[in-house]
């Protein structure tokens, strides 16, 4: 029987705070260790790396990748998985680059003090029945539930099941007590014949297409990797059903189709034809092959519904084949999502997954956090306090929600905590940047209406960011201008959820007030921090919070930085890197590349730490 559908589904969707939680410098919580150490700090470097050795000997560390470098044939990436008496925990591990053998850095995230039984009360065919039966939906997948061990949002330890669900979440059932505890988001939004085609900005362009039946689909076979853009008419209830459950399968009848190869509908045409791209981008500037590095088949949907004003990116084990997918649905007026840089943002969402999971385990997240005040008064009146319990009025969460009671997450000195997805936002900043780099590729000279620049989905009529300018549409281009979210917990049917508040703060939490969303950790937000920083670093520029200015490399070597940025996310990154840890793989992934000095190796430090990312060289 299909569960997709329960009333819970609702609520489910937006309270999925990432509860293994990351700290700011200084503000880790208990147990937790950020790690992070280059060839610039020697002794530094050389007791981390005598401690993974030492971890790795006792099996606390367990190697779970070696890959070389695809641009350094001297050097080697090791994905090392953290381990409690047999358990793998939760975003705990390490990522470690070698030279000729000797370590030249390590990043990434341990967990001390684990303290907890590790044998589970709950069997892992009972653990499966108990997620469904508290979530209302399927499994995703029919793996049984892997055992780990997950940190929650109070700094506990918890043996858990985890399993991805039907409703493109993955939860975390408690093994000894039988309760869902954690749970995730798996979806990344915003909100062999050659055949021509019609794009939403009435630019004509060439489709690799292949030919059955006496009819032409979207099926490129020219390339390496295939990719398939299925047409889904806008039937909700089948998008659903080939996400959720791929064992249903697509059919030829899917797959976008034309009968003379002269393609009228903008969506297919823009969406196939910039995946396409999109994978020459990828083979051609970084090496990286198809979405998942490996030439895998890149599943597409079109037309997704009238009322799915999005793009998105959903991992394994959702699409239609069960390998992933993006998806494309039109804006409110109609207009396709699916410009070059749109269409290059999803897939690289694909490309961040695979690349940081490949070598680690796990893809990118983690939420960060820091104590605010005891109470604040908001310009409205209301004043949130540690302690106290409130009732959500009408308007204020979910439909549903009007009436239950709720209370604010505080640290044990009764301070409010202020929490962003550091995790989600650089998976964002990464898709914006290669977004932007595919188009410059793309569209320079411009074609017609279509040019490149740094303005985000642009092209179909809503720019959603300015990586250029982020304050000029109300982003932070500055980590002091991060915005964080206090965190609210609520029961409901049994169960207690911890989502993000619509309260927060964008100046440090000095000041607190009310913001247009419940449930979201500022991922799209927060990530003009990091994407502002790769357009300081190749155009220069002032940062307008910092006023601190930056001698860019120029357009003519853009390239550059886009290589050190790729490579710090493909071969370096850990999975729980905050953003001023990302900085620092990015400036390590330039030294690698360009050498300790030149040029595009001190434009990236300039403008990461004009973004305050990265420490100024007087602090």
């Amino acid at each position: 029987m299909q569960m997709r559908k329960n009333a819970i589904r609702i609520i489910v969707a937006v309270a999925a705070l990432a509860v293994a939680v990351t700290g700011m410098a200084g503000q880790e919580p208990a147990g937790r260790r950020d790690l992070a150490a280059t060839e610039a700090q020697v002794s530094e470097l050389r007791r981390i790396d005598e401690l993974v050795d030492s971890l790795t000997r006792t099996d606390e560390l367990v190697l779970a990748s070696r890959t070389s470098d695809r641009q350094l044939p001297d050097r080697l990436h090791e994905g090392l998985v953290q381990y409690h008496e047999g358990v793998p925990v939760h975003r705990g591990g390490i990522s470690r680059q070698l030279a000729g053998g000797v370590t030249v850095s390590v990043f990434g995230t341990l967990h001390e003090g684990i303290d907890i039984d590790v044998t589970p009360l709950v069997p892992a065919d009972d653990a499966r029945t108990l997620i469904a039966q508290q979530t209302g939906v399927g499994p995703a997948t029919g793996e049984p539930p892997s055992l780990v061990i997950v940190q929650t949002l109070r700094g506990d330890y918890v043996l858990a099941w985890r399993l991805p669900m039907a409703d493109r979440q993955t939860y975390f059932l408690d093994a000894h007590g039988g309760r869902i505890v954690h749970e995730e988001s798996n979806v990344f939004e915003q909100s062999a014949s050659v055949g021509v085609g019609t794009g939403i900005q009435g630019q004509r362009k060439k489709l690799s297409t292949s030919s059955a039946g006496g009819q032409y689909h979207a099926h490129d076979r020219l390339r390496p990797a295939e990719t398939v853009t299925l047409d889904m008419r806008h039937d909700k209830e089948r998008v659903d059903l080939l996400i959720e459950e791929p064992e249903v399968g697509w059919l030829p009848s899917d797959v976008a189709s034309d009968a003379d190869n002269d393609w009228g509908d903008t969506a297919v045409v823009d969406a196939h034809a910039y995946a396409g791209f999109t994978y020459d981008y990828l083979a051609q500037r970084q090496g990286w092959n198809g979405a998942d590095g490996a030439d895998g088949r890149l599943m597409s949907m079109v037309n997704i519904g009238l009322d799915s004003h999005t793009a998105f990116f959903a991992p394994p084990p959702y699409g239609p084949e069960g390998t992933g997918m993006v998806a494309f649905g039109h804006w409110y007026g109609g207009t396709p999502v699916v410009s070059a840089d749109v269409v290059a943002h999803e897939i690289m969402h694909a490309v961040s997954y695979f690349s940081v999971s490949g070598r680690t385990g796990e893809d990118l997240g983690g939420v960060h956090y820091f104590p605010g005040p005891s109470e604040f008064t908001l310009p409205d009146g209301f004043t949130p306090r540690c302690g106290e319990s409130y009732v959500y009025p009408e308007g204020w969460a979910a439909p549903a929600l009007t009436g239950v009671p709720f209370s604010f997450e505080c640290d044990e000195e009764g301070r409010l905590l202020l929490f962003a997805d550091h995790g989600g936002a650089i998976h964002e900043a990464y898709s914006d940047i290669i977004g932007t780099s595919v188009e410059f590729m793309l569209h320079e000279p411009p074609q017609g209406p279509l040019r490149a620049d740094y303005l985000i989905a642009e092209d179909t009529g809503v720019t959603l960011r300015r990586i250029d300018d982020p304050r000029d549409i109300h982003h932070p281009d500055a980590y002091s201008g991060m915005i964080w979210f206090l965190a609210e917990t609520y029961g409901y049917r049994d169960r207690l959820f911890t989502v993000y508040s619509r309260i927060g703060t964008e100046d440090g939490g000095r000041t607190l007030d009310r913001f247009s969303t419940w449930g979201y950790g500022g991922d799209h937000w927060n990530s003009t921090i990091l994407s502002h920083a790769f357009y300081l670093a190749v155009e220069g520029g002032r940062n307008k919070t910092t006023g601190l200015t930056v001698q860019g490399v120029g357009g003519a070597n853009r390239h550059d930085v886009e290589r050190a940025y790729f490579r710090a996310l493909t071969d370096l990154m850990p999975n729980a890197a905050s953003m001023p840890m990302a900085a620092s793989v990015i400036v390590q992934s330039a030294a690698d590349l360009f050498g300790v000095g030149s040029t595009t190796h001190q434009a990236i430090g300039q403008a990461l730490v004009a973004a305050e990312l990265l420490p100024r060289a007087d602090d």
